[in-house]
């Protein structure tokens, strides 16, 4: 356990890095919005072309593996709907309230996951999380701004959740990456090199903007449901991913690999749309912050046990 603890704790380190330079001050608040939008616009899908397209999915059961997220993240949803009516009654949730909390549960932070494989794993561990954000991407922006168009206080137009998932950074780098692949093509070796030195950023930078975007002062209506939902996302996600991965006959580090998937807190694009589509944006962001607190400790006890079950 010990040994995990020290795999994970470089991850960890970053993002209370970033959480300590914005507690301070040092970065002035406009500057950590434009370092965000660089990285949601440039590094972050960099590293997605660059993993997708020099991915080798002969050398993974890339098959099984995408079977495994698709019947866990249609799991998770249908367990999110079931919750809607106990959570409203438990905390006293209205509709908007109840987007966020179904964004915090079916959303995972890909940083943090693409990180810690890159850790404590191989190349197939980090391929196998890269060949989870190319499959759930695009369900869950269509399933998660769905929700929120839905349930939120402002309406969406007609046609919007396909607009907004289309321009959806993460989708466009997924798609680029996987046709790059599958097409065969080659790209010009010095557009390669820059993408990957682009990619090299990435992760490094969101995790520290990871933690500056955590908020320390929750309303306090927001404790109960952000605390609820958080248990359920970094134990019941995880052993959802893990047991349909164990059931399609996974194992190694492809196994642990999507365990880790499911473990890690989630992201906080998920604010923007509970913002701008009128969900609860404050309770969004308290679920945030608990979750990738708590996840220091919950991801080494499933890696664990993912270990264990993975033979």
């Amino acid at each position: 356990m010990l040994a995990i603890f020290e795999s994970l704790l470089p991850v960890f380190l970053l993002i209370a890095l970033g959480a300590g330079l914005k507690a301070i001050c040092l970065i002035e608040d406009a500057h950590w919005t434009g370092m965000e939008r660089i990285s949601y616009f440039v590094f972050f899908p960099s590293l997605l072309v660059h993993t997708l397209y020099n991915t080798d999915f002969a050398a993974i059961p890339a098959s099984r593996s995408v079977a495994a997220y698709c019947i866990g993240l249609a799991a998770i949803l249908a367990v999110a709907l079931i919750l809607r009516v106990p959570f409203r009654r438990l905390f006293g949730l209205d509709d908007p309230s109840y987007s966020s909390v179904v964004q915090g549960f079916i959303r995972w932070n890909a940083f943090v996951g693409l990180a810690i494989a890159e850790k404590i794993g191989g190349p197939a561990m980090f391929t196998v999380v890269a060949l989870g954000i190319a499959v759930l991407a695009i369900p869950i922006n269509i399933a998660a701004v769905s929700v929120v168009a839905r349930l939120g206080s402002k309406s969406a137009e007609a046609g919007g959740t396909v607009r907004l998932v289309a321009r959806n950074p993460l989708v466009i780098g997924t798609a680029i990456g996987l046709v790059l692949n599958f097409s065969g093509i080659s790209l010009y070796a010095p557009f390669a090199d820059a993408i990957e030195l682009c990619s090299r950023v990435s992760l490094p930078m969101g995790l520290i903007l990871v933690g500056a975007g955590l908020r320390f002062v929750l309303p306090r209506q927001a404790v109960a449901a952000a605390a609820a939902t958080g248990a359920l996302k970094l134990a019941l996600v995880p052993l959802i991913y893990a047991g349909v991965a164990y059931g399609l006959g996974l194992r190694g580090e492809e196994l642990i690999a999507i365990a880790v998937s499911g473990s890690v807190p989630t992201a906080m694009n998920g604010y923007l749309v509970a913002r701008d589509l009128g969900g609860d944006a404050p309770l969004y962001a308290a679920i945030v912050t608990m979750q990738t607190i708590a996840a220091f400790f919950t991801i080494p006890l499933v890696v664990l046990t993912a270990s264990y079950l993975a033979g």
